[in-house]
């Protein structure tokens, strides 16, 4: 059967007590029914597994607050692994991941294992974050919801009894509307985090237009103030005609010092001065070449660390191809060998290549590749912050280069000027061109200072410019997105709005409104239901509604795959409020119908007392009849061994 991405499914639950197992069940592909007796042990069961695929349960039952962990085999997009999850009163629990079966699982070292916190931080992602990534869904976030988590998205996965009948997600205390409006857009197909990381985007590109167009309008007032325009051609002409100037002067300099000499007047000069400017010099060339050294050996690395980090990209992307191309190439089959062309037979080993016969194992590759996917994803986020940690040190490298530059410079025009410059304070001439001359290098002063402004100035217009190109181009792009996922909205809706008005109209005749139901209203952000504008019904047909939103949303996602929701179905809550036995199984048939005409894998999982006699069969049950002596979890019998 055609798989849809995302899909979870559930191939076994084992429910532990001190190592020992008091649950242990193989589920199985389409429908699985827990069928007992009240208050056995069903719900107790549903919600240890909303709980091992990474619900946030804290409010146990007695019965289960004496087990200590569950373990749940899935399928996470066709690749096998094994979760597992300590059993606590205390929520936001971590979650351990072998990349592989079960059995292979309980088998393994605590090295095999990987364990993921709850919430993600700066150095460790979480494990919504390693199963989103494993299950092909996008990190959905806004700054008033947060990171949407697998906990959040389970919760259109999962009608239990606890939970208002007139709500659609499931009960939590913190519930914002935002965050229900996002879970609920992210699983029709309808978010694009894109949309989100292009807002932030336009925030911080519009903050700093505004913070360059203050700039520059105070730059341009400062220029408008001088006659000229400093244009960089005026800007260099000027450069050349202060410095022939600088020439001259010197030249008239070196003249007055050769008459001191010929005269007798010469003064003594400063040779400590001199030495002072030449140790100087000598220490800031030093750490020149070191600092250029520094720079060039870290541009070396960033471009070395940029391939590696490329090459974890690309390896990353094979391997979340390659579990779709096993997928593809494993069902081809040859009819005649390619070699000589003899017919091969049809009957061929399980687990065996049916060309060569040689033995092989898809699940234990499949496992292989989840560790792969675990270990490529933690080596890079690693390098990536590495690597962001030498670009912001090359930075600052290029920065003290700038100002060491600056201070050589300083330092050898004053080493130039002390040899060249005799000091004497007997000719009043040479003392007129020496002040001549420090004006003049007052001018040339200036000059580089405009020069510098101008710079500026052109470096602010031209950033303006690319500000605005980039926030258009972000408005165009975020206006198309919300244009297309507003589409995608509407379609989604309908779809789910058709499989809900079927489940109704197919109901017991017991409620008019469902009877005549030409509508329904659903709204994630205020968590309600309606069916013709009409939201007061009897309690059991709440029970029907809710329970048919639920079922609805499970088949529209089984028809079209751009949806975002798990094709995985949890019901708890079928026969709840005084719900009659023939509208439960007439409810329970409809179910079955629904998995029926899914076009994709699947899986609803549903607990029933009163199940309808003709579903009461292995291929669609899970487990035995439980009962008040019988119940899910045989606590009694390993008290007893313990």
């Amino acid at each position: 059967m055609t798989r849809f991405k995302p899909t979870l499914q559930v191939q076994r639950l084992r429910v532990e007590r001190l190592g020992a197992a008091a649950y242990d069940e193989l589920f199985h592909q389409g429908v699985n029914i827990l069928r007992g007796d009240n208050s056995s042990g069903k719900s107790t069961i549903l919600n240890l597994l909303y709980y091992s695929i990474g619900g946030d349960v804290s409010d146990w039952s007695d019965i289960a607050l004496l087990c200590t962990r569950v373990l749940v085999q899935v399928s996470l997009n066709g690749n096998v692994a094994t979760l597992a999850r300590d059993i606590t009163e205390k929520s936001g629990q971590p979650m351990d991941i072998f990349g592989g079966q079960m059995d292979d699982a309980l088998k393994a070292s605590a090295a095999a294992w990987a364990r993921y916190p709850y919430r993600r931080s700066e150095s460790r992602e979480s494990f919504s974050q390693f199963l989103f990534k494993l299950l092909d869904i996008p990190e959905a976030s806004n700054e008033a919801s947060g990171n949407v988590t697998i906990h959040q998205i389970l919760r259109l996965m999962y009608a239990d009894q606890l939970s208002p009948i007139g709500t659609i997600f499931k009960f939590e205390q913190f519930d914002p509307p935002l965050l229900r409006d996002t879970v609920g857009r992210l699983v029709f197909g309808a978010y694009e985090n894109e949309l989100y990381a292009n807002e932030l985007r336009l925030r911080q590109l519009d903050k700093e237009f505004t913070g360059v167009s203050s700039e520059l309008e105070a730059i341009s007032k400062l220029v408008g103030q001088t006659e000229q325009i400093l244009t960089p051609s005026w800007l260099e002409a000027e450069r050349r005609r202060v410095q022939e100037e600088r020439k001259a002067i010197d030249l008239q300099i070196s003249e007055a010092e050769r008459v001191v000499y010929e005269s007798g007047l010469k003064d003594s000069l400063s040779l400590e001065a001199q030495r002072r400017a030449y140790a100087e010099v000598q220490k800031l060339q030093g750490e020149i070449g070191r600092v250029t050294a520094a720079i060039d050996a870290s541009k070396f690395e960033i471009a070395d660390a940029g391939r590696f980090i490329a090459d974890l990209e690309a390896k990353l992307r094979a391997l979340n191809d390659s579990s779709a191309t096993s997928d593809a190439f494993g069902k081809i089959t040859f009819q005649y060998c390619p070699a000589c062309y003899s017919a091969i037979e049809a009957q061929h080993p399980e687990h065996a290549c049916h060309l060569c016969k040689t033995p092989f194992d898809s699940e234990r590759a499949r496992s292989r590749l989840v560790s792969l996917v675990n270990d490529t994803s933690r080596q890079l986020k690693q390098s990536r912050s590495l690597q962001k940690d030498r670009t912001e040190e090359l930075g600052r490298l290029g920065g003290s280069l700038v100002e060491l530059n600056s201070r050589w410079q300083s330092a050898s025009d004053k080493l130039t000027r002390s040899v060249q410059a005799p000091s004497s304070q007997a000719l009043q001439n040479l003392r007129t061109l020496q002040r001549a001359a420090g004006y003049v290098d007052r001018q040339l002063e200036d000059l580089e200072n405009k020069a510098r402004l101008s710079a500026v100035l052109e470096g602010l217009i031209a950033r303006k410019g690319e500000l605005n190109a980039e926030i258009g181009r972000l408005a165009d792009r975020n206006a198309a997105l919300k244009a297309a996922l507003s589409k995608r909205l509407s379609v989604a809706y309908g779809a789910v709005e058709k499989e809900i008005l079927a489940l109704l109209r197919a109901d017991l005749p017991r409620e008019q409104a469902f009877i005549q139901a030409t509508s329904v209203q659903f709204d994630f952000a205020a968590n309600k239901l309606g069916v013709n504008n009409q939201s007061y019904f009897s309690a059991s047909s709440r029970v029907i509604l809710r329970n048919s939103f639920f079922v609805g949303l499970f088949g529209a996602a089984t028809k079209d795959p751009s949806f975002r929701h798990l094709r995985l179905c949890i019901l708890d809550s079928i026969e709840d409020k005084g719900m009659q036995p023939d509208r439960s199984h007439n409810f329970q048939r409809m179910l079955i119908a629904v998995s029926q005409a899914a076009v994709c894998e699947h899986q609803t999982i549903f607990a029933t007392s009163m199940i309808a006699p003709e579903l009461d069969i292995p291929n669609l049950t899970v487990g035995h009849y439980s009962t008040l002596k019988r119940p899910t979890l045989n606590i009694k019998t390993l008290r007893q061994t313990h």
